[in-house]
């Protein structure tokens, strides 16, 4: 294929990690892919500059290339296990973890709200699940964002027996955290099936793996415009838990 087809490629895919700024939005898992393909696209652009640099500077460019092989390692390897996480399935009648997300106001934010479906359809397909709503309550909304969880489930026909409230975490590792903290005050089984986005169920796992539970997903899609970037972002993160703890 024509290097400069393939550097096009490279530009629409680095516009596809920037377009959420379009909405408002802008974080470093939009930034640094974008950069990293801009790069490429350069590469291939100017391709001759390159084999020159290549043949007159030997050492310094097989530098380049090892650090380069190196940081897209870092990058690849974790999104190898967020994306095998997804595939975990959970077993019957494990105990729903639906992980709290943006609310405004009083109305769901799109990622809560797809988060609470997928919660929901396992809650039906397993009568005697139970589930824990779980995230407090920030900036710019009037309820907890578990409250908001609890509001869609039970307007979908799930009893509100069967739905813990956890409403004082802000974090992914507070979820966990107090979410083990119902479970074992109440006798619930230790399986979670975490109800979040695909990409967040392996950093989530990791929460759960430390609190004593045993995670599986019941994971949705992220929406597609914004989805690049959070995966991206999510790399980050899954460092961020697995070095510092949070």
């Amino acid at each position: 294929m024509n290097r400069k087809i393939i550097a096009t490629v490279f530009m629409l895919l680095a516009v596809w990690f920037m377009l959420p700024i379009c909405s408002g939005i802008l974080h470093i898992g939009m930034i640094y892919p974008a950069l990293i393909l801009i790069f490429l696209a350069a590469v291939l652009l100017m391709w001759e500059k390159v084999k020159n640099f290549a043949v007159e500077h030997k050492i310094i460019f097989r530098g380049l290339c090892f650090v380069f092989v190196i940081g897209m390692a870092v990058i690849i390897v974790p999104l190898v296990f967020m994306v095998s996480s997804v595939l975990n399935a959970p077993p019957e009648n494990a105990t729903v973890i639906v992980l709290g997300c943006k609310v405004n106001g009083e109305t769901p934010s799109k990622m809560l709200y797809d988060r609470s479906l997928s919660a929901l359809e396992y809650l039906n397909e397993n009568p005697e699940a139970v589930c824990i709503a779980s995230g407090g309550q920030g900036k710019g909304e009037d309820i907890s964002e578990a409250q908001a969880i609890y509001n869609i489930l039970t307007q979908n026909g799930i009893s509100p027996d069967r739905i813990y409230l956890e409403d004082k975490s802000t974090t992914t590792a507070e979820n966990m955290e107090y979410s083990a903290e119902i479970i074992a005050k109440n006798g619930l089984s230790s399986n979670v099936a975490i109800a979040s986005d695909n990409f967040h169920q392996f950093r989530a796992g990791i929460f759960a793996e430390k609190n004593g539970l045993s995670a599986y997903s019941v994971g949705c899609m992220t929406y597609l415009f914004v989805s690049p970037g959070y995966w991206a972002r999510e790399v980050l993160a899954v460092y961020k838990a697995v070095l510092l703890g949070y």
